[in-house]
């Protein structure tokens, strides 16, 4: 009942060590004041993964994903463009990172919200905890389900 801002917005590079780094910032704020992510206030950025620069000084455009880059080039088959890979936060300069990540009516955030507490608790326990057994269980009995999804 306290909070000063309305959106806590965890931003991070949009490869699997970005992820990994929003799990950790997730992981620090579900055991500091959960009420966060159950009220609705936590929120991921979801940057670009590709910026293309369309032939003919026609402008350019960010794809978040692979399959999003699948799909331009199925579209655009002969067309002249360029694809550039975006390589983290620390590369994109200011215009990038206000276009992208911080303009509210262009970037992409994403809530992070639970369907059940317990189920949660007892997961980021499991995965982000001291106890090493709970992890490797975990790990071995879905490790097939494993996919990295930056939607």
């Amino acid at each position: 009942n306290k909070v000063r801002y309305g959106k806590i917005i965890i931003m991070s590079d949009a490869d699997v060590d970005g992820a990994h780094i929003k799990n950790l910032f997730y992981t620090f704020i579900w055991n500091l004041c959960p009420d966060l992510i159950t009220n609705g206030y936590v929120y991921a950025g979801v940057p670009p993964l590709y910026k293309i620069t369309l032939g003919g000084n026609k402008g350019y455009k960010y794809l978040k994903n692979d399959e999003e880059l699948a799909i331009f080039q199925k579209e655009n088959v002969g067309k002249k463009y360029q694809v550039g890979r975006m390589k983290g936060l620390g590369e994109m300069d200011v215009d990038e990172t206000e276009e992208t990540l911080t303009h509210p009516e262009s970037r992409i955030i994403k809530q992070i919200g639970v369907e059940d507490i317990s189920l949660t608790d007892k997961l980021f326990n499991d995965l982000m905890g001291s106890a090493i057994v709970p992890r490797k269980e975990y790990i071995k009995a879905h490790s097939q389900e494993a996919t990295y999804n930056q939607e």
